[in-house]
């Protein structure tokens, strides 16, 4: 499934490089044709060619400068639109559906603002007056903004730089906790405990010393440790008795699911098999054995074990004594 969704997202940036390119090469072919047909000013410029529709041509030639506005504007538009799906299906390998549409979203501005910037051109504006505007615009919306556009770009750069990923254990400016998401704004920590999220600025997490916690290497074949919660110490002939305990690693006490685990009577000289059951995804088991004598004695010596795979050591619980009885009422 993961090797389907990359491939199509491949497909996707590559049609979309297709789409940009092709826009470009038709707003160059749309310019020059526009340009070859109504751009001459008087009729001894037409050529021969095109003297037999020199009156239109001639007629259309004063707005020239608005239907080439308007090409740039329109291919630009379709462009643009492009080159931010592009950035949107890009941002998807690293980033979630949130994240990659907003990054979308101001790579459109950021088009859209190049693109007036070439429309400008088309209509000769003085470029030190452009200049001017421009900056003192952009000199307002800097000030503005800044902390704003500090977080977006700092968000930016962790989502592709990757210094720590989900599931982290990290330290920020004295915050612990576990991360949760990676967002452009803000990067959200869960607690220790589970009760609260931590919301901290993207602008602080690159600008603060990152503590982060290593992953505990765990070495093949895990130990493991079978524990064998305490049976009950007597019991009447033919009942069912239920043996439960858990099947855990001894270092880390994660639970290992899906291994068999068998109880087991210690006799004299040898080990008698009772029961056996497969544990669940807490680690847990539960094993139920109907009560029957297996010796000569009484008194039966319980514990469980599992026999251990290539990824674990074998374990044994503790041993524990069921009397058994033949009748419900205890003997006197």
């Amino acid at each position: 499934m993961a090797l389907s969704n990359d491939h199509s997202k491949d497909k996707s940036v590559t049609r979309g490089s297709m789409k940009v390119i092709l826009y470009i090469a038709l707003l160059v072919a749309s310019l020059s044709l526009v340009s070859f047909l109504f751009g001459w000013a008087s009729y001894d410029e037409v050529p021969h060619l095109l003297q037999p529709y020199s009156s239109i041509l001639l007629l259309i030639h004063p707005y020239l400068t608005y239907i080439q506005a308007a090409l740039v504007f329109g291919f630009g538009y379709l462009a643009v639109n492009a080159v931010s799906g592009l950035v949107y299906a890009y941002m998807r390998r690293v980033a979630d559906h949130p994240t990659a549409a907003t990054i979308k979203t101001l790579a459109r501005i950021s088009g859209i603002a190049i693109l007036l910037s070439l429309m400008t051109s088309v209509f000769n504006v003085n470029p030190a007056a452009a200049l001017t505007v421009g900056s003192f615009g952009g000199l307002v919306v800097g000030f503005a903004t800044q902390n704003i556009l500090s977080n977006v770009v700092a968000g930016v750069f962790l989502l592709l730089s990757r210094p720590f990923t989900y599931g982290d254990v990290v330290t920020i400016k004295g915050q612990t906790g576990t991360v949760k998401q990676i967002k452009l704004m803000h990067l959200v920590l869960e607690s220790e405990d589970e009760k609260k999220e931590v919301l901290i600025p993207s602008g602080i997490v690159v600008s603060e010393i990152i503590q982060r916690k290593k992953p505990l290497i765990k070495h093949k074949p895990l130990k493991t440790t079978t524990i064998l919660e305490k049976p009950p110490e007597t019991a009447v002939k033919g009942t069912v008795i239920r043996f439960t305990g858990r099947l855990v690693e001894t270092a880390t006490e994660d639970p290992i699911a899906s291994k068999l685990v068998k109880i087991f009577d210690s006799d004299v000289g040898r080990d008698d098999l009772l029961a056996s059951g497969t544990t669940m995804n807490d680690g847990s088991f539960i094993i139920k054995w109907t009560a029957k004598k297996t010796g000569q004695w009484d008194a039966t010596e319980i514990y469980a074990e599992f026999e251990g795979d290539k990824s674990h050591t074998p374990s044994k619980s503790g041993k524990y004594t069921v009397t058994l009885r033949d009748e419900k009422k205890p003997p006197e």
